[in-house]
């Protein structure tokens, strides 16, 4: 018995896909954490509060939104 072979096909360029878009509600997480650490650790002179506020902010707004 005698299998038929295929030509192989020349290979078709994926079609491009867009990114996936940031929902809207991350971007006022991000914004809102951005602020608020810009705003203690520039009143407190200590880079560290402003990262730990930021990283709060998004924490807790995460949970809220959710």
């Amino acid at each position: 018995m005698r299998l038929i072979r295929r030509r192989p096909q020349p290979e078709e360029p994926a079609p491009a896909r867009e990114p996936e878009r940031i929902p809207q509600r991350w971007v006022l997480i991000l914004i809102t954490a951005l602020l608020g650490g810009l705003t203690v650790g520039g009143l407190s002179g200590w880079a560290g509060a402003g990262v730990a506020t930021a990283v709060g902010l998004v924490g807790l707004l995460h949970r809220i939104m959710n």
